[in-house]
Order: C-alpha cells, then structure tokens, then sequence
C-alpha cells in the first residue's frame, strides 16, 4: 500500500467520524431545546474529549492494520475509501455509545427536572404517563 493510500483512508476515516460526532451534536442539541435546557458545543467537547480521542485512535490503528488484511483480499483496495468512511462513522457511533459523558449529563438533568416537576404534583412514586392524562 502506498503513503498516499494511507493518507486518504486516515481522511475518509476522520471524515466519517466527523459526520457522526456532527449527527450527534445536532441530535443533543434538539434535545436540549426540546427540554428547555441549554446546549453548548464547546461543552460537548470538552465532555466527551476522551471518547473522541478514543474514537480518533481507533480509526488510526485500524489504518495502521489494514495492510494485513488487504492481502487476503485485493478488491477491497478500489473500494477502500468508502470503507474507511464506513469504519470511521460506525465506529465512532459504536464508542460514544459507550464513553460518551454529554448523553449521560443531558439524562442526568432530565431526571433532576422530572423529580422536581413530580414532587410538585405530588407523583414522585408513581410512574409517569406516556401519554398526557385530559
């Protein structure tokens, strides 16, 4: 594999983690607002700093790796940049599932106003409605 080979998969790889962290940040966002909470992008990066930078490794050592698996199979080699955009997108969903701290923060402050909102209306230990009670 040559050094510009290598270069347009670290690119089509950091491209789809890119995407995916920009999916996810509009995501949090919607669901901030749709919560009357306030979002902040520099405050999701500095939240999830480490599941990116995992996110970031991970996409650089599967690059790094690859040759090994080209040589099994040598028509990957025309399709490698979609593959790399595809690795790079589900792979990053597949890691901030697990390490993402935004998601966990956003649900933490849900439940903070659910249990205020619960024991105004004196429902604290029943369940909620999924539907609104006319």
């Amino acid at each position: 594999m040559t050094t510009e080979l290598y270069i347009h998969c670290v690119i089509a790889s950091m491209v789809g983690v890119l995407f995916h962290v920009a999916i996810k940040i509009k995501s949090l966002w919607e669901d901030h607002k749709k919560a009357n909470l306030q979002f902040s992008v520099r405050q999701y990066f500095i939240d999830d700093w480490i599941a990116l930078i995992v996110d970031i490794l991970a996409s650089l050592i599967l690059v790094y790796l690859v040759d090994e698996w080209l040589d099994f199979d040598s028509k990957l080699l025309g399709k490698i940049k979609s593959v790399f955009f595809f690795v790079g997108f589900t792979g990053s969903y597949v890691i901030l599932q697990f390490l993402s701290v935004a998601k966990k923060n956003f649900r933490k402050s849900i439940d903070y106003k659910t249990n205020i909102a619960d024991e105004k209306t004196g429902t604290l230990d029943a369940p909620t409605p999924t539907k609104p009670i006319n």
